[in-house]
């Protein structure tokens, strides 16, 4: 369906605080999909000017080229959701917008989280065959499925007419079939699940997303969507949930920080210091209070 000529459409969404993160990932990606042309969209919610010079900085190769679009142009003046009890921040929500930027006439989309590092070619990835689905993703390894009763899972899957054993998806990868994506309205049906269902929230739009697609996503190998939560030879794409590598609280595997470290030594972060998880704290408090008093 794609042939090699086509290029490949990334999106990401980042702060100022994730920007180390995004430009190791971005480097991932350039070094291990090398001979593609990527297009990489990120959604700056608030990047500084010093953190977007090191990204472009940070990119070597004329095959990848870094596009940024401003939060406030991406999600317009729709107000979005801010829940105490949503484990993710509010700027997972902003993957639901790519229909505001990505070109006409665009096949598929790959979206990203920024706290992943790219082991395999995604052009092995980018090339599977969608079928009917909305979307590709892997299935959480902890929450396996909407009737999940550890973390969360969606807890009305009954009364939404679903059954407790369908798949419940990972959202930090997304390989989106892009017209299906805008004819479906997946957007606008993920922030009214939000609004609707927010006793429900535990992980942010992750849920609405698995309200929204279940049973209308395609399952991937899970070696695209490796938490580092545990050891998985052989993974395609890391993905550092919880405590960051780029915090000194950081509790997982040595190996894989010691791999996020390898491709952030490649950026214009290269002389970054770890943040203390008290640094972390104070930041964390700041943007809640700036996501509720704006």
């Amino acid at each position: 369906m794609t042939g090699t000529d086509k290029r490949l459409s990334v999106v990401y969404a980042c702060d100022n605080n994730f920007a180390p993160l995004l430009a190791a990932s971005i480097k991932s990606l350039e070094i291990n999909s090398a001979g593609s042309l990527i297009d990489v969209y990120i959604i700056d919610d608030g990047i500084s000017s010093s953190g977007i010079q090191k990204l472009k900085q940070s990119v070597t190769s004329s095959d990848v080229a870094l596009k940024f679009y401003p939060v406030k142009e991406v999600v317009g003046k729709i107000k979005l959701p801010y829940f105490n009890n949503a484990r993710l921040p509010v700027t997972t929500f902003f993957r639901l917008f790519v229909h505001t930027f990505i070109p006409e006439g665009t096949e598929r989309v790959l979206y990203l989280d920024s706290d992943m590092i790219v082991l395999g070619n995604i052009r092995e990835l980018w090339d599977i065959d969608l079928g009917d689905h909305i979307v590709a993703a892997v299935q959480d390894p902890g929450i396996k499925t909407l009737g999940c009763s550890w973390g969360g899972g969606v807890r009305n899957w009954e009364e939404l007419g679903y059954h407790s054993e369908d798949l419940y998806l990972n959202a930090g990868l997304l390989l989106i079939n892009y017209k299906k994506w805008v004819e479906f309205d997946v957007c606008n049906k993920a922030l009214d699940a939000a609004v609707k269902y927010q006793k429900y929230i535990v992980y942010g739009d992750q849920y609405c997303l698995n309200v929204v697609l279940a049973n209308r996503w395609l399952p991937l190998d899970p070696e695209w969507n490796h938490l580092v939560d545990n050891d998985q030879p052989g993974a395609k794409l890391l993905h550092y949930i919880g405590n960051k590598p780029i915090y000194t609280n950081y509790s997982y595997s040595e190996k894989y920080r010691d791999i996020f470290f390898d491709y952030l030594k490649k950026t214009a972060y290269r002389d970054f210091k770890m943040v203390s998880g008290f640094t972390r704290q104070v930041r964390m408090v700041k943007r809640f209070f700036r996501k509720i008093f704006g």
